[in-house]
């Protein structure tokens, strides 16, 4: 494998680590040479090699497109030597930065790449870049690397392989495998330490929101959002993680006067658990996603979900398994949250059937077996 693979609270490391782990359980040899930034620590063992990585290569901005570019230029060599040390049947990574090299390490050894889809396939660009040129310019690189010669794009919701597919990729080369949570670890019987902590009743209404604090991900609507509510004395939201446009929110939470806001900063997916369970209503307001690992991981401990109607979460939040808002707007998400504050029993209700979906569909031992099959059918290809 070839991937970023420190520890967060979510996200790709998080699709990593259990991956890695759950293919060694049964009984597989997986080797992982990881991007690290420095001071991270690392979710799984079998984490081998390790290469010097700037957090800022995953912005799209024009700036960064140089530095990914001279990145390859060192990261192609170090993926072909860690290739040749380990001798791999499989190579498995994921676009865009770490898949041109582990491409051309496969060529080398004779491997076939198989390559995972969590980026926004789908992703609404006109939200994210207003400038038109950079936004087909984005559009185009990512759709360009996963045009590569991969035996299997490996997409975790529909969704995105339906994007594929109409963009012109072999549905025989496109492969659905859920994403998936940790439905142990994740569990309804977790504590919620954080309402203790916090100081937080059985009559307090609490929100929250685990991963980047920044403008894509629908922060700044959320906490005006939550302005329109000051007539709401007992309702709270609770932010954990990092991000480049925190200090813009927190000086927004000053001008609007909200003291019903805590930030928690970066915290490890260990507490994770804890941290979901001690919510009412866990909100992903975001303009793009694939499918958060957080919200199969709110769901897994019986904590319903809100969230925007984009990429693949559309598809999943159905069959009252959470609460879709169509725009993310302030009002809208207001008007939702205020909807929902005196139905507290059909909440614990939604959760309660998430957490049975996650279950049925979404758990780990489920997605390895999956996973397991995609590389035997392309070992046999080969």
């Amino acid at each position: 494998m070839v991937e970023s693979h420190s520890r967060r609270a979510g996200g790709g490391p998080v699709y990593w680590a259990e991956l890695s782990n759950r293919l060694i359980q049964r009984g597989h040899d997986v080797v992982i040479l990881s991007g690290t930034e420095p001071g991270a620590s690392f979710a799984s063992p079998n984490t081998i090699g390790f290469f010097s990585v700037r957090s800022d290569l995953r912005r799209r901005t024009p700036r960064t497109l140089l530095s990914r570019f001279f990145f390859s230029l060192r990261f192609i060599p170090a993926v072909r030597a860690f290739t040749r040390k380990w001798k791999p049947d499989i190579i498995h990574t994921v676009p865009p930065i770490a898949s041109e090299a582990a491409l051309r390490a496969g060529k080398a050894v004779g491997a076939p790449v198989v390559a995972s889809v969590l980026s926004h396939v789908e992703a609404q660009w006109k939200n994210l870049e207003p400038h038109h040129f950079r936004s087909s310019l984005f559009h185009w690189l990512e759709r360009h690397a996963l045009r590569g010669s991969f035996a299997k794009l490996i997409c975790i919701t529909q969704h995105s392989r339906r994007v594929l597919i109409s963009e012109g990729l072999s549905p025989e080369r496109v492969v659905y495998v859920p994403h998936a949570a940790d439905t142990e670890k994740f569990n309804p019987n977790v504590q919620p330490k954080f309402r203790e902590q916090l100081q937080l009743g059985k009559r307090d209404f609490v929100l929250g929101y685990a991963g980047t604090l920044t403008k894509d991900k629908g922060i700044e609507q959320l906490i005006r959002g939550l302005s329109l509510l000051k007539h709401q004395p007992n309702l709270h939201l609770i932010l954990a993680g990092v991000g480049e446009d925190r200090d813009n929110f927190e000086k927004l939470i000053l001008k609007l006067e909200l003291a019903n806001v805590t930030f928690l900063g970066r915290i490890s997916h260990d507490v994770m658990p804890a941290f979901m369970k001690s919510l009412d209503l866990y909100v992903v307001p975001s303009f793009t996603e694939t499918l958060p690992t957080t919200v199969l991981e709110a769901l897994s401990t019986g904590t319903p979900v809100m969230a925007s109607a984009v990429g693949g979460v559309a598809d999943f939040l159905q069959n009252k398994l959470g609460i879709l808002i169509k725009d993310p707007n302030e009002i809208v998400i207001a008007e939702t949250i205020e909807k929902w504050l005196e139905r507290r029993t059909e909440l614990r209700h939604m959760g309660n059937l998430g957490r049975r979906y996650v279950l049925e569909n979404h758990s780990w031992h489920k997605t390895s077996i999956q996973t397991e099959k995609v590389y035997r059918q392309c070992l046999e290809e080969n």
